[in-house]
């Protein structure tokens, strides 16, 4: 499947959390991909560094842009949040969901949500952006590029994410002490510690997702959960 990819750049008050951005010094949000095809479903899920989990919740309670909110897990100083949308950011959402956009990742910090779009192809890029124009969006573009597919394992991994993955089990960065860090994997694989950070997290999601999806067709059992003894998830 052929595509275009699109990284544009939206004022935080022209689209969300603004309030929660302004409030917190420090703090970053990030999303994993997601295909807008409701305009309830785009970005409900979000992870958030942050030093002081308090204040952001205050922050989101204040904030206009968040109907509800729901802390999903807790790693210390990453976090992941369900939030509900309120209606003023339907717009950019309704025009995304319209033109079949996915959004690849969207990272909002100072001020600024930096969203990395995959459209079908040019138009519905000059339709969402005539679209933004028309409704007084600042809609940014930074970068335009063609994308095509990498082939996919069974468990429908990128190959660059099962090398990612297959090298951290290799090296022990799954064991408890880990017996390798991000950056030691980042350096063997010659990519940025951020790029590897992103591989890895989003295999991981594939895998949740591969596991999930598998486990739907298999009879209900009972399954216990237990605490693990140190954060399992980093960047």
């Amino acid at each position: 499947m052929a595509g275009t990819i699109v990284e544009v750049t939206f004022p935080a008050k022209q689209f969300a959390l603004e309030h929660t951005l302004n409030t917190l010094e420090t703090v970053t949000f990030e999303v994993e991909q997601i295909v807008a095809t409701n305009p309830d479903s785009l970005m409900p899920f979000i992870w958030i560094t942050t030093s002081d989990q308090s204040l952001l919740e205050e922050a989101f309670t204040a904030d206009e842009s968040v109907a509800e909110f729901q802390l999903i897990a807790d790693f210390e100083t990453e976090y992941l949040y369900q939030l509900e949308w309120v209606d003023h950011i339907e717009h950019l959402i309704r025009i995304l969901v319209t033109e079949k956009a996915t959004v690849l990742a969207a990272r909002g910090q100072e001020n600024t949500w930096h969203l990395r779009l995959l459209f079908a192809d040019h138009d519905s890029v000059t339709r969402t952006h005539e679209y933004c124009q028309e409704h007084g969006i600042e809609f940014d573009i930074e970068n335009i590029q063609e994308f095509s597919n990498q082939r996919s394992t069974r468990f429908g991994l990128t190959e660059t994410q099962q090398n990612a993955l297959y090298l951290a089990a290799d090296r022990g960065y799954y064991s408890v002490p880990r017996e390798s860090t991000t950056e030691e994997l980042a350096e063997a694989l010659d990519v940025s510690h951020q790029a590897l950070s992103e591989r890895l997290r989003r295999g991981h999601g594939t895998l949740v997702d591969h596991l999930l999806s598998t486990s739907k067709t298999a009879e209900p059992h009972e399954t216990t959960f237990t605490e693990p003894d140190q954060k399992t998830r980093t960047d």
